[in-house]
């Protein structure tokens, strides 16, 4: 999705949503911008997170060892800034010992898939505890003089939160709402089981929310605002009836791995890129589950899917 967007209030007290990933180009990319309203990281009041993707939270450590900045985020998603670590660790382990067996990929493209996910936890580190403060998923936060409602809208990341100011119409979208349809990440349970909450139905479900809104501008996470929120709703959920529809045809015809799915599914793609899919691909099969079109079963520990 290329580089993140961090969006700043001025008045009355300075206001940073989002961060950057920890890196030193996202840094100076951060001074430069405050400097160009005039500001430092020290004139910070607060620093409010969306998610707790590195991409939004990365900086946060390093803002409020600089500052005395407040770190806010959405009580769903403290544990990640807080005991980033452990949270990594679970992760890791619910990859390697539950998600990625299962889905009967080549050992080389698995081993390279989990190591990616590994190198995220080098781009964000943990806010101190007397640092960081959390508010509701429904609440209502003070932001540029206006009150903004914190929507809790799961699917692309299961603490993410989204802000609304119905005044003005404006949408702070984390990577709810972007152009492209944001992957449904496949995550941990909090609780450390192998139970996971499937995301793409979720994500359609906060399409839902947004969609009942009268929004004038959406400010997305990636990309560029734009106003035109239920077109891109659309879209969006027309292309994902569209691929699940397909998805359900390569299983009719005798691919039943998410494996073999993901071949045929993204063909287009070189073999080396093709898991940039997989969070697709898992969401179009948990959406075919649910709605009774597949069962699911498991053979020499391998995930199959089977029309119904």
């Amino acid at each position: 999705m290329g580089t993140v967007n961090a969006y700043l209030f001025t008045e009355p007290e300075p206001i940073l949503v989002d961060t950057g990933v920890k890196s030193p180009a996202s840094w100076e990319a951060l001074l430069y911008g405050l400097g160009a309203q005039g500001l430092t990281v020290a004139d910070l009041s607060r620093v409010i997170i969306t998610h707790a993707h590195v991409d939004h939270y990365g900086q946060a450590s390093d803002i409020a060892e600089q500052s005395d900045t407040e770190i806010w985020v959405c009580d769903l998603g403290a544990s990640w800034l807080e005991a980033t670590a452990t949270m990594w660790a679970q992760r890791t382990r619910f990859y390697s010992e539950f998600f990625l067996p299962a889905l009967g990929l080549p050992a080389a493209g698995a081993g390279t898939l989990l190591s990616g996910i590994q190198a995220l936890e080098t781009l964000g580190s943990p806010v101190p505890a007397n640092r960081l403060h959390t508010f509701p998923v429904d609440g209502v936060l003070q932001m540029g003089g206006r009150s903004w409602q914190v929507l809790h809208t799961p699917g692309h990341a299961s603490m993410q939160t989204c802000f609304f100011e119905p005044d003005t119409g404006l949408l702070l979208a984390a990577d709810m709402l972007l152009a492209t349809t944001p992957a449904p990440v496949v995550e941990s349970p909090v609780d450390g089981s192998y139970d996971r909450v499937p995301a793409l139905p979720r994500f359609l479900e906060s399409l839902d929310v947004l969609e009942a809104l009268e929004i004038s501008l959406v400010l997305p996470g990636h990309g560029r605002p734009f106003d035109d929120h239920r077109e891109v709703i659309r879209r969006q959920r027309e292309r994902i009836q569209l691929r699940k529809n397909e998805c359900l045809e390569w299983i009719e015809a005798g691919f039943h791995t998410v494996s073999d799915l993901l071949d045929k599914m993204y063909a287009h793609h070189p073999p080396q890129f093709r898991f940039a899919g997989l969070w697709m691909l898992i969401g179009y099969l948990d959406l075919l589950e649910q709605k009774g079109r597949v069962e699911p079963r498991t053979i020499e520990g391998i995930w199959h899917y089977y029309a119904t």
